[in-house]
């Protein structure tokens, strides 16, 4: 009978070890696929968050370089209207060579400017000019001492009080329509 309660006991014993080993390799498989399951959204999660630091580094880079080459075509567009009126007065610079055509515009120059003074003046201009500038004078019958002054493509004239100087040059023409002439060149460059 003794060997008979072991016996039983041993199977008994037995059954419950297999039970708790039953049991033990069940919940290992429950806690290494929870762990794989983690681990795989862990992984997830990071190729996500990782894949969303990049897109947003690429967009990032990719407006830096929008940003950039808007600035290089602005610089490249500002340089050629630059060159636009380099070259205008550099045109401006040749017709004061031409006599005929550089007299009547100097006539027009006077004229433009003597109509913001009365009485007697002064007009003062390069001293290459001043036979141009005497006969203007002349055919525009004004009361006016025409003199040597430091003036380049165009004249200064002065009241005779001395008190108001008009100076209209072709230069500083261009200079006063710059601004609102270089959106039209741009136009007339790169179309609207």
């Amino acid at each position: 009978m003794a060997s008979e309660l072991v016996t039983i006991l041993e199977k008994e014993a037995t059954a419950e070890i297999e039970r708790i080993l039953t049991e033990a390799r069940g919940q290992a498989e429950q806690l290494m696929a929870q762990a794989n399951q983690d681990a795989q959204a862990y992984l997830a999660e990071q190729r996500q968050r990782i894949d969303a630091e990049r897109k947003a580094t690429l967009v990032k880079a990719d407006s830096a370089a929008q940003v950039r080459a808007s600035a290089l075509v602005l610089q490249a567009k500002d340089q050629a209207i630059a060159e636009v009126f380099v070259a205008a007065e550099a045109e401006l610079s040749r017709l004061q060579q031409d006599k005929t055509r550089y007299g009547a515009i100097l006539r027009g120059l006077i004229r433009e400017a003597s109509g913001a003074l009365s009485g007697r003046m002064t007009v003062e201009a390069n001293p290459q000019d001043l036979a141009l500038v005497n006969q203007a004078v002349k055919e525009l019958r004004l009361d006016a001492e025409v003199k040597p002054g430091e003036v380049s493509g165009g004249v200064r004239l002065i009241s005779g009080d001395g008190r108001f100087v008009v100076e209209n040059t072709l230069a500083s023409r261009v200079a006063r329509v710059r601004s609102l002439i270089a959106p039209e060149i741009a136009a007339q460059l790169w179309g609207s």
